[in-house]
């Protein structure tokens, strides 16, 4: 939904971060066309730009496609378990069906754009019986951190439209005394108290929504960072992959216009009129054509007693080499998206070249983010189950540290084990590893040497008893058979 410029954050800093977040939200969802169309008319002639804007080619997007091959930490719904004792085992109020399905989107967000926040609501009025989550824009929200933890909200503004009003929610518990109200932005564009009107019922002073059973107030946001850090944002961190997804749009546009009317010999005539010609206006300038393809026949005349010349060009493109050039260019961009040129496999397929990110790469890039989507989850999960025991009198810690969250690694191609377990056997071989740590290499899954060494004395365990059950038949057998 486009934003009047009144609504707009008051900092320059965040209305740079909202532009910047908001074209990378665009790319994601398939709305980049005016984005791609301010590409084209930045990179050519206008008299030029104005013919391949009329339908610029946005199905080539690396930026959606890269992050969606490295969102992976989702696929599966990670295991959930309480680490400490004493708590109830029952986790259905605040490990919901929609939750790590949501996540899914939560995390392409944060890849994307640096960073995502998660709203948790606990709908006491419509008699809730668990924890609801909604997943907000980082272009909606102005967010300033906790005084001792400055990669943490401590206070957020989100812009919402309500009924044909935008809005502004806040909520700051970094004082004393929390703050929850709503704000109108009215005609004259300032922002107006208007609690009464959309939350009376917290309208009073110190009155707050959510708390926990002590009485603390507790911020209903959760922001995933991409990389732990010590910041809110890193927005400008991969700007250089949403440029040149831009640009490498408005290229694809040009090659499509080339391999229309470029890449077949250029036609000329030398004192010579045709009836079949045009003027067409183009940004203003009138433009001499003839409209042509392959199966023309065009009408000449002489312009003079000597007659005049028909003769051709050799194309001006080369469509396979054109493409070819592009295709390297977006390979290009992958780097910035945190790929070794390793990590990349480039096919050709009926519908040109792609970018195929290997399993070994989804791996990497899984791993590498982990550590910070933990901490978020912990988070959520402990800030939910402080609604849970509050609002259903359950018995759930309140500590983040208190969960264990446990993301299921994907698993290699046949052909990446078998090149994996061959590189292994080698240093085995060479005494280079023990069978203890191929084992943990093979099987990253086992968390402990000890669970290892169970594992191999139980395989040479089932070896010695099938070896003694293969021998049995023979000590058994006639002497007199010999």
């Amino acid at each position: 939904m486009w934003i009047p410029s009144d609504v707009l954050p008051e900092k320059e800093s965040d209305r740079m971060r909202w532009r910047e977040q908001a074209l990378r939200y665009r790319l994601l969802t398939g709305k980049h066309r005016d984005d791609v169309v301010a590409a084209i008319e930045d990179q050519f002639a206008q008299e030029i730009a104005a013919d391949l804007e009329i339908s610029p080619d946005l199905s080539r997007n690396p930026f959606i496609l890269i992050w969606n091959q490295l969102n992976v930490a989702y696929l599966e719904p990670p295991e959930v378990r309480v680490l400490d004792g004493g708590y109830d085992e029952d986790l259905s109020s605040i490990v919901t069906p929609r939750l790590f399905a949501q996540q899914n989107q939560t995390s392409l967000f944060a890849l994307a754009m640096g960073e995502s926040l998660v709203r948790i609501d606990w709908k006491h009025w419509a008699d809730a019986k668990e924890a609801s989550y909604r997943i907000v824009q980082p272009d909606h929200v102005v967010v300033e951190s906790l005084p001792d933890e400055p990669d943490q909200p401590g206070r957020v503004e989100e812009l919402r439209y309500r009924e044909d009003v935008w809005t502004w929610e806040i909520w700051d518990i970094r004082g004393e005394v929390p703050i929850f109200k709503i704000e109108e932005i009215n005609d004259e564009g300032e922002r107006v108290d208007a609690t009464e009107k959309w939350a009376p019922e917290f309208a009073a002073k110190g009155a707050y929504p959510y708390r926990n059973r002590a009485g603390d107030p507790l911020l209903p946001y959760v922001l995933f960072h991409k990389q732990i850090g010590s910041r809110l944002w890193n927005w400008t961190s991969g700007s250089e992959l949403t440029n040149g997804a831009l640009k490498l749009s408005a290229y694809w546009t040009h090659w499509g216009d080339g391999f229309l009317n470029a890449a077949h010999p250029q036609r000329w005539i030398l004192d010579v009129d045709s009836q079949a010609g045009i003027t067409r206006t183009i940004n203003g300038t009138a433009v001499d054509v003839i409209p042509a393809d392959r199966k023309s026949i065009l009408k000449f005349s002489s312009k003079g007693p000597g007659g005049g010349s028909l003769g051709q060009f050799s194309a001006a493109m080369d469509p396979l080499a054109a493409a070819e050039a592009l295709r390297l260019y977006e390979q290009g961009l992958a780097v910035y998206a945190g790929l070794s040129p390793s990590d990349l496999q480039v096919t050709q397929g009926q519908s040109g070249y792609s970018i195929i990110v290997s399993r070994a790469g989804q791996i990497k890039a899984q791993k590498a983010v982990e550590p910070s989507f933990r901490i978020a989850d912990q988070k959520l999960l402990a800030t939910a189950a402080a609604l849970s025991n509050f609002y259903m009198n359950t018995n759930l810690p309140e500590d983040p540290r208190s969960y264990g969250v446990y993301y299921r690694s994907l698993k290699p191609t046949l052909e990446e084990r078998k090149a994996e377990a061959q590189a292994i056997k080698a240093e085995v071989e060479l005494g280079l590893i023990s069978s203890l740590d191929a084992l943990r290499r093979l099987h990253p899954e086992i968390e402990s040497d000890e669970e290892a060494l169970e594992r191999l004395l139980r395989v040479r365990e089932i070896e010695r008893t099938l070896q003694n059950m293969e021998e049995l038949p023979n000590q058994q057998q006639d002497p007199s058979e010999g």
